[in-house]
């Protein structure tokens, strides 16, 4: 008597965490907007850093008094850091964004079906990629602003080891990634490419726009903790312990993570709940 065997299908199984990031970095290098996104934000970042060290050196002479006997150097070779910063968050968003807008995200995770992989893997890569961009673009304005600074001999200037030169570069690349993974959380949560941009950009420019319209309670108690007030304690040089959003580095690296901590999260719950597409 013969016994007939059903043949058991083959047990399907989803990429490890490393295939998977080798995916996302895949599909965030081979699309042209990342690059323009990129060279855009190597241009204004230090192209305007470098225009106005430019400005600054001729018009030296010409500030007043208060100004060029507190000149901060690095913070004014690094101006253009801020532009660099919205490209940065528009890089964030699109690197979810455009998966959601075409239907690739209902491929993405039918491949991966663990959530959790796919929105790591996006921010490991988009976070590290916003880190080293911003790193370099900040070493390039820095320095290249500090020779033409230099060559007006009134003005002081910096170098590598100067007063909170190097934390100020480290400090460009943490906020650079933490502005790309707020946008990327954005971006899930909303996925949506305008949304998630405006809000964004809401979030670099409201402290700046609200806090002279505002109480100083409000400014001290409130705005100081928003991300980019808090960033502004790890990638501002020059810090005044008198200013009233006034952090300190240690705390406002702290909030900055706690911020990103949080996006994440609720990305990654939004995520989980409802459809891919």
């Amino acid at each position: 008597m013969t016994t007939a065997t059903a043949s058991l299908p083959a047990e399907k199984t989803s990429p490890g965490i490393t295939n998977t990031l080798a995916a996302e970095w895949t599909k965030l290098k081979s699309v042209r907007s990342t690059w323009l996104v990129v060279i855009a934000a190597a241009v204004v970042s230090v192209g305007f850093s470098v225009l106005f060290s430019f400005l600054t050196e001729q018009d030296y002479k010409n500030l007043p008094a208060g100004q060029t006997a507190d000149f901060d150097s690095a913070g004014t070779s690094m101006v253009g850091m801020n532009l660099g910063l919205i490209l940065i968050s528009v890089l964030g968003v699109l690197a979810v964004s455009g998966e959601y807008s075409t239907g690739m995200m209902r491929l993405t995770l039918a491949i991966t079906p663990h959530r959790g992989r796919v929105l790591i893997s996006k921010a490991v890569v988009v976070g590290l990629l916003a880190f080293v961009l911003g790193t370099l673009f900040a070493a390039a304005a820095f320095f290249i602003g500090q020779l033409v600074l230099g060559i007006n001999p009134a003005i002081p200037t910096l170098g590598l080891g100067g007063p909170g030169v190097l934390r100020s570069l480290l400090g460009w690349g943490a906020e650079f990634a933490a502005f790309a993974l707020l946008a990327l959380s954005f971006g899930v949560m909303m996925r949506s490419a305008a949304g998630a941009i405006a809000t964004a950009i809401g979030f670099i420019f409201a402290p700046a726009i609200l806090g002279a319209l505002l109480p100083t309670w409000v400014q001290r108690d409130i705005l100081a903790y928003f991300p980019a007030s808090a960033a502004e304690q790890l990638s501002t040089a020059q810090l005044k312990t008198d200013s009233v959003t006034y952090l300190g580095p240690l705390t406002g690296g702290g909030t900055l993570l706690t911020w990103v901590a949080v996006a994440l999260v609720v990305a990654f719950s939004l995520m989980g709940k409802r459809d891919s597409g």
